[in-house]
């Protein structure tokens, strides 16, 4: 069931029902009792998604499209993607009464190519934030490997002019230069 595509599983004998919590519970029977409540709330696309038997990502596309109502929190890498579940329990009450309860079809064939070029626009961008990181550390790496270097050079030098004060030190010196005050 890994290996299959979302589009071709039949939904007859399985239906997730969303509860208000948000929370999706297994039920057997096709005949759903549909009725929007003040109660109902948000629930994440993934929940959204086993309900409806799609991936997250398609439940994202249909936020997108006006499929579903939806909201987005959160920016980057915490974004996180939020479904009404009135209009994931609607959504699911029209495509069981289109396709009269025997199976779901996730999408036509124009809907299935605008989600793979959305993913492939998503990979890209990604792609493309990752090189813009990669170079950025290359830079800093660069800048560190030569900032490593210059402080060995001027550690090597430090290191030699004070074994030339030392060994000066310790050389005998003339009494007359002393004497004469030349030292």
């Amino acid at each position: 069931m890994t290996g299959t595509p979302y589009h071709t599983l039949s939904r007859r004998s399985t239906l997730y029902l969303v509860e208000a919590n948000g929370e999706a519970s297994r039920g057997t029977t096709t005949k759903v009792r549909r009725t929007p409540s003040a109660a109902s709330g948000w629930t994440t696309t993934k929940v959204a998604a086993k309900a409806l038997g799609v991936s997250p990502r398609t439940v994202q596309s249909y936020i997108r499209r006006g499929s579903l109502d939806g909201r987005v929190e959160g920016a980057g890498v915490k974004r996180t993607w939020y479904v009404s579940v009135d209009s994931l329990n609607a959504l699911r009450a029209r495509r069981i009464a289109e396709d009269d309860g025997e199976t779901f079809h996730d999408s036509s064939s124009a809907e299935l190519a605008e989600s793979l070029g959305e993913a492939m626009q998503n990979l890209s961008a990604k792609l493309a934030e990752e090189a813009a990181k990669a170079a950025r550390l290359e830079a800093r790496l660069e800048i560190s490997e030569k900032t490593q270097s210059t402080v060995e050079e001027e550690a090597r030098e430090l290191r030699e002019e004070n074994e030339r004060l030392r060994a000066e030190l310790a050389a005998p010196r003339p009494w007359w230069r002393r004497f004469f005050g030349f030292e």
